[in-house]
């Protein structure tokens, strides 16, 4: 008897337990819209995904606990959704959530007046939650505020964290005051990273700032990160002036103009390429992708083999223009020349194979065996090849 009310005790006690979270609505978005509006509440929107570890924490160690309960109650209409699952999906797009979590406080019409995204403390939570009740710091409010000049870097701060997953132009907008009031100060590992976050090409404001402040930024990010970051700007400052949204290409003439300013004509031209390759590959223009590869691969020896490899194989599965594939036998023979291995001669016989050349199918299929038995490298399939080989 005992034993049964201690059980029972304990059941008890952890359904009383389970009860001193936040008690999250199962009714839907658009039912508890109605809801919030009918009590003049805020929505309390936790919009997570099922992979998010950060959500998982959130669900682990926040929401459970007994004050955040207590306050969220009282307060808010929670809700917990999935946002790849369900109303989930065309929620995180009317509301352009990318990342996760993302907290959400929505009024009754469907308007966000708070927002703020990643883990945080109970503390932090409730914090968050008393700014987002409170009229002045509702979105709209601190936009109207932003605009009208405000320059305190509290502040800035806290806008830039509301508006950065769902409005980047006024984020940059923000981040960009923030650190022209911030020109005397040692950057923090967050303001660091968030200076680059927000650096996109060397047009930017910002770009000048980083380029200022490099002696700064390198106490907190490596020098040698720095150095290829700022690189990758120039390249954006590139793209996004030759880039026709349009067509979907290049204007090689643009890029090249620009890119040579920057870069000297030679890896202009050799950046040009290599631009084109990865684009026409994801297009599907394969033909027009092997051009761009035989054009940026022309000095085979500046690569490593396994890159020449991975090229010349894409050449064998998505290529069909027999002048291409011929000229891409070159390249392979150019890679094994600095490293025979199984893999790469395999890719050379398949090649011949495609083009009807059985002759050297044959030839470097048997060579790819052999090298793979000496090294234990796996060659079922070519064999399968030399089966198929007249």
């Amino acid at each position: 008897m005992k034993k049964i009310i201690l059980f029972l005790f304990l059941v008890i006690s952890t359904a009383l337990f389970s009860q001193d979270g936040i008690k999250f609505g199962k009714q839907s978005f658009a039912k508890t819209l109605e809801q919030a509006k009918k009590e003049n509440k805020l929505i309390f929107l936790d919009a997570f995904a099922s992979w998010c570890g950060p959500c998982k924490l959130l669900d682990k160690n926040v929401f459970p606990k007994k004050e955040v309960g207590d306050y969220f109650n009282a307060n808010f209409l929670n809700l917990h959704i999935d946002m790849e699952k369900g109303e989930g999906i065309e929620i995180a797009k009317k509301y352009s959530i990318y990342s996760y979590p993302t907290l959400l406080f929505i009024d009754g019409d469907g308007k966000v007046v708070y927002k703020a995204a990643g883990y945080m403390s109970p503390q932090e939570l409730i914090s968050i939650a008393k700014e987002a009740v409170n009229p002045e710091n509702t979105l709209e409010n601190k936009i109207a505020k932003f605009e009208a000049g405000e320059k305190d870097p509290e502040f800035l701060m806290g806008l830039i964290k509301n508006t950065y997953a769902t409005d980047f132009s006024l984020a940059q907008k923000v981040a960009t005051r923030y650190f022209q009031t911030r020109t005397d100060a040692t950057y923090s590992k967050e303001e660091a990273g968030m200076l680059l976050f927000f650096t996109k090409t060397i047009d930017d404001d910002l770009y000048k700032i980083f380029t200022a402040k490099k002696a700064e930024l390198s106490q907190q990010i490596p020098e040698s990160y720095l150095a290829e970051y700022d690189k990758q700007l120039k390249l954006n400052t590139v793209l996004q002036k030759s880039f026709d949204a349009n067509t979907q290409s290049i204007n090689e003439s643009t890029f090249l103009a620009e890119g040579t300013k920057i870069y000297g004509e030679k890896e202009a031209k050799q950046l040009l390429n290599k631009i084109n390759m990865d684009l026409f590959f994801t297009q599907k223009k394969y033909n027009d992708y092997a051009k761009s590869a035989l054009n940026y691969y022309q000095n085979p020896t500046d690569f490593a083999t396994d890159e020449l490899n991975n090229v010349a194989w894409n050449f064998y599965l998505y290529v069909t223009d027999k002048t291409l594939l011929t000229q891409v036998t070159q390249l392979c023979l150019e890679g094994i020349k600095k490293e025979e291995n199984s893999q790469n001669t395999d890719t050379l016989a398949n090649i011949y194979y495609k083009l009807g050349d059985y002759k050297n199918a044959k030839l470097w299929a048997k060579k790819s065996i052999e090298i793979a038995k000496a090294k234990g490298d796996e060659y079922a399939s070519t064999e399968e090849l030399l089966k198929k080989i007249k």
